[in-house]
């Protein structure tokens, strides 16, 4: 059947979208980014359809093309780049010599320009060679939309507690556009134990002879957020860890829906109907399974390529783990500040300062970097210091509400903001302070120092009065390639308990004990909080056999290799998976100094603070658990520059064989 005509863009008009693009991002040239981001505007053209061969959609390729823009203000000339306008000039050739459509003509000479970062990075990115997208582009035919249409596919929920929504829906659609049957097996991210709010299902699919394909997982979320973890994944994690790592092999994000989607797929089939996440394994198994799992398939599978191949790293804390705290600023948007108003700079020193901010303080941020904008929530935008996942970009953020966004219309995730104005509303202090509040304290919770208690030997320091010198103190440590969320519902457990990791939107180089103070959190959460009544009095006796465990670290580190609990103490079992996070930490420890990493166990304990979603109970244990672990650390600290003074002393007094006559 003959292809009716229709008709394709000119060369002239798809320079007409180039200049659209750069104008959107306000960019002042033309450039070899904004004739793609050109071709990648044409729905059905021959750019969408030779990328989608590659299994990646217009959206992500779009995503990792503008990736980096800068949101200024500029005058625009729209002059082509030298090396734009020699892509011009190659594509003109190609149409005279006959090549159609001229969108074809343009792509062609796009991919032949060797030189240019932007090709680089996307091929980079796609992980597929230039001659592939090049024998692509010439053998594309187009079709008619009409001619063409996959047989409906068929959805199955086997999960009562799931419902999906008509965007869900649409995504799984699209992810699994080639399957005849999908069954949804389990919700593995349950209600109030999702801490980034995304839905990850298990899914089974057929293919059209009803022949049952791979498992997979699908995690559905905001675009932004799919569009960002697909990044992280083929930067850190693609090439980088073994094979037992789940594997991201489509991503689905059309243009007009507020969702995306992500699909996993597992290699060797060790992922099936009955797999479920780390949480409802510890859950439903004896605790010494927990921890063997933890040791042999975790740390096992993944420690040779990831947290073993490490470098020493010396930082200040604020640096690594100021992220985890609430924004230093909340601020209201303001048309424009008043003559006078203080101008910030992202990392600016007096970010950190105590009560450097008075409130309705006008103030105008300058440079800084969009890392989500939220409409459903009062139109705030969050803003960071940088683009880029690692830690410093992320330190020091500000919170702007009720922003005008039509008068930004480009807030994705990297751009930068060349000046917004606000007034101050709130400050990072004035947030702690309303979460503590929100716990109904018994005691005077902006004092000095807790309440004495007689389950407890010692009398513990307020974090709130002591979070902020902890962020200024150096540490010696290392730094490697790190998940960034390893949290209970991020990893999962297949066929003869393997372990799989998913979710890595914070994958990057950091602190290598980050991922294992995030993770002993998460497991003193869902082991150990949901045994507690809600009341301070139950709160601080389980802080008694965590106080022993801190102890034994730093002081009897023996101890840990042989049972620190009897069996009989009090949530003694729940604390069996924590005592293996701890074997595993004591070997990831640069010096030996437990300070390392009990500091940031305590400001994990400060972040779990905000989760409302989580019981009254394990918000004011998480409370505690903060003014435990800074009294620990400086414990810890104490003990480690006594030893080294000690060896230090046994090193220089000479010995009696050694004295001279």
């Amino acid at each position: 059947m003959p292809v009716p005509a229709q008709p394709f863009p000119s060369l002239e008009e798809l320079l007409t979208l180039a200049r659209h693009e750069s104008t959107t991002q306000m960019d002042y040239y033309i450039g070899v980014e904004h004739l793609l981001l050109a071709l990648l505007r044409i729905e059905g053209g021959v750019a969408a359809h030779v990328f989608a061969q590659q299994d990646s959609s217009s959206s992500y390729v779009r995503f990792i093309t503008q990736s980096g823009s800068n949101f200024a203000e500029k005058n625009f000339l729209g002059i082509p780049t030298p090396r734009a306008s020699r892509v011009i000039a190659k594509a003109q050739s190609y149409i005279e010599r006959g090549m159609q459509p001229d969108e074809r003509a343009l792509l062609i000479a796009l991919l032949e320009e060797r030189d240019s970062l932007v090709i680089q990075r996307i091929l980079h990115n796609l992980n597929v060679k230039r001659g592939r997208l090049l024998k692509a582009a010439r053998e594309w035919q187009p079709h008619a939309a009409t001619d063409f249409s996959l047989p409906p596919l068929e959805i199955a929920n086997n999960d009562p507690r799931y419902s999906p929504s008509p965007d869900e829906l649409a995504i799984i659609q699209q992810i699994f556009r080639t399957s005849r049957r999908v069954i949804i097996e389990r919700l593995l991210s349950s209600e109030g134990n999702s801490y980034s709010g995304a839905r990850v299902l298990l899914v089974r699919a057929f293919d059209a002879h009803r022949r049952e394909q791979s498992p997979s997982v699908v995690k559905l979320h905001e675009r932004r957020h799919v569009l960002w973890e697909k990044l992280r994944y083929d930067e850190y994690v693609r090439d980088k860890l073994p094979a037992n790592t789940s594997r991201i092999v489509r991503e689905a994000l059309p243009e007009k829906n507020p969702i995306g989607g992500l699909k996993y797929s597992f290699v060797q089939g060790h992922l099936d109907a009955r797999s479920i996440t780390l949480r409802d394994f510890a859950l439903s198994q004896p605790p010494q399974a927990v921890a063997q799992l933890l040791r042999e398939k975790l740390y096992g599978a993944f420690g040779s390529t990831w947290w073993n191949q490490r470098t020493s790293y010396n930082f200040t804390i604020w640096q690594e783990y100021d992220l985890l705290l609430p924004p230093v600023l909340e601020l209201e948007a303001l048309p424009k500040a008043p003559l006078g108003a203080r101008k910030i700079q992202p990392l600016h020193d007096v970010l950190r300062a105590e009560g450097a901010f008075r409130a309705d303080e006008p103030i105008s941020l300058i440079n800084f970097t969009v890392l989500k904008s939220k409409p459903a929530q009062n139109n705030t935008v969050q803003l960071v210091a940088g683009g880029n996942a690692e830690a410093m970009n992320l330190a020091l953020r500000v919170d702007v509400r009720n922003v005008d966004l039509a008068a930004y219309p480009n807030l994705q995730r990297g751009v930068v903001l060349q000046r917004i104005d606000g007034r101050v509303i709130r400050t990072r202090d004035d947030i702690l302070q309303e979460r503590v509040l929100a716990l109904a304290p018994d005691f005077d919770f902006i004092s000095d120092r807790l309440p004495p208690q007689p389950a407890l030997p010692v009398c513990l320091p307020n974090p709130l009065r002591n979070y902020r010198a902890l962020l200024d103190e150096q540490l010696n440590g290392s730094f490697c390639c790190m998940h960034g969320d390893l949290h209970v519902g991020n990893i999962l457990i297949g066929r003869n308990n393997e372990a799989w990791l998913i979710d890595f939107e914070w994958t990057r180089d950091g602190h290598t004990l980050f991922d294992w103070a995030t993770l002993e959190m998460s497991l003193l959460l869902e082991l150990l909080a949901p045994q507690l009544p809600d009341s301070w009095a139950a709160a601080w006796a389980a802080l008694a056999p965590l106080e022993r465990l801190n102890r034994l670290c730093y002081a009897e580190p023996h101890a840990l290799q042989g049972e620190p609990f009897s069996a009989d103490q009090p949530y003694a079992q729940a604390l069996i998976p924590v005592v293996e996070v701890r074997r595993v930490a004591a070997g990831l420890l640069q010096r030996g100094n437990w300070a390392e990493y009990l500091i940031p166990l305590g400001l994990m304990a400060l972040r779990a603070l905000g989760w409302q979603e989580r019981p009254l109970a394990a918000r004011r244990f998480a409370y505690l658990l903060a003014a435990l672990a800074i009294h620990s650390s400086r414990e810890a600290q104490s003990h480690y520059l006594r030893s080294r003074a000690e060896e230090g002393d046994r090193t220089d007094t000479p010995t009696a064989q050694q004295t001279p006559a």
